[in-house]
């Protein structure tokens, strides 16, 4: 299935789900008030910087706001594939004179790289309940000029939100010292807030639709990535696996699926709070690598074969085998290590 079919597919699935957009956010001067979670918001009167169209994966994507005429009213679509694409480069939110809230209106927001360690980035756009989310960081609380942040460096990611007349406004956030989000000079607190209820709001979309097409087993490799190469921390979950290897070391040994499928209950099942104590096994350690059925990269690692395994890295969740599990991994590990 080609690429235009996918979005042809996608679009029609959402016809019904996505609302007409509201207008995007003015170019006179002044601004228009909102309400929103009983607090009032500014309305974003756009700037004269001209619009920056990129071309990633061969969907044309507007990115940034012009004073000239309307370039990205008939480039914003539907489709959570096709949807306005990341900014070439990470934006610095902290230093922009203006506005400090994200205006509702947007017809969808992405999910893009930040300035701290990697997060996973999905191959699609949230285009529902983007005024959600949008009042999700709006309603954080800003923080005190005196606030101490410790020096630690963690997951950073933004989030763009794309407008029907071709200009955006990004929410900067770092899942670290004291997760701030950035809106036009404007800092809040609370970017596990926000990270959350992204993914929450991702996944109930992925919900009504049918993924674009199957994740490739082939692209699984047990080939261990340094920390630069790792996708880092994503919107799937552990058991949103649709393809998975089972890896000791470089030893690999594909999951079937009705195996996948016991893991996958399992995991739902007794998935939880980390132990008090870890016991620990010599390396080479386990990990189960995998695609959810929209291609995000999902890896959970355990030092020992019968667990635990680490799920979320952020919240230090954990999985331990169920009785209907502990077979199959025993048995999947065993052919990893025949094959190293």
């Amino acid at each position: 299935m080609n690429d235009e079919t996918e979005q042809d597919r996608l679009r029609d699935g959402l016809a019904e789900a996505v609302p007409s957009p509201p207008p995007a956010p003015g170019r006179a001067d002044g601004a228009r008030r909102i309400a929103r979670r009983a607090r009032r918001t500014t309305v974003l009167v756009a700037g004269g910087s001209a619009a920056a169209v990129l071309a990633v994966a061969g969907v044309v994507a507007v990115v940034n706001g012009g004073s000239g005429p309307d370039r990205g009213a008939d480039r914003v679509a539907a489709s959570p594939l096709d949807a306005p694409a990341c900014p070439a480069q990470p934006v610095d939110a902290r230093t922009q004179d203006g506005p400090g809230e994200v205006p509702d209106g947007a017809t969808s927001v992405r999910l893009c790289p930040g300035s701290g360690t990697p997060v996973a980035v999905p191959r699609d756009a949230l285009v529902t309940d983007v005024d959600d989310l949008a009042a999700t960081i709006n309603g954080l609380a800003e923080q005190p000029a005196d606030a101490a942040c410790t020096l630690e460096l963690g997951p950073g990611f933004q989030l763009a939100f794309a407008y029907p007349d071709g200009s955006t406004v990004v929410a900067d956030a770092g899942l670290y010292g004291c997760r701030e989000v950035a809106v036009g000079g404007i800092v809040r607190v609370g970017s596990q807030e926000v990270w959350d209820r992204f993914g929450t709001l991702l996944r109930a979309q992925r919900e009504r639709l049918a993924p674009p097409s199957a994740p490739d087993p082939a692209a699984l490799t047990c080939v261990d990535k340094t920390p630069d190469q790792r996708s880092g921390p994503g919107v799937a979950r552990a058991e949103d696996l649709a393809v998975a290897v089972l890896c000791v070391g470089t030893g690999r040994a594909a999951i079937p699926a009705d195996d996948l499928a016991v893991l996958r209950t399992d995991m739902a099942a007794f998935t939880g709070a980390p132990p008090d104590v870890y016991r620990g096994c010599p390396p080479p350690h386990v990990r189960i690598v995998g695609l959810s059925a929209w291609d995000d990269p999902i890896e959970i690692t355990a030092e020992c074969a019968s667990g635990p395994y680490l799920v979320d890295p952020m919240t230090g969740s954990v999985w331990q085998p169920g009785k209907a599990a502990a077979p199959i991994v025993d048995r999947l590990v065993s052919e990893a290590r025949r094959g190293r």
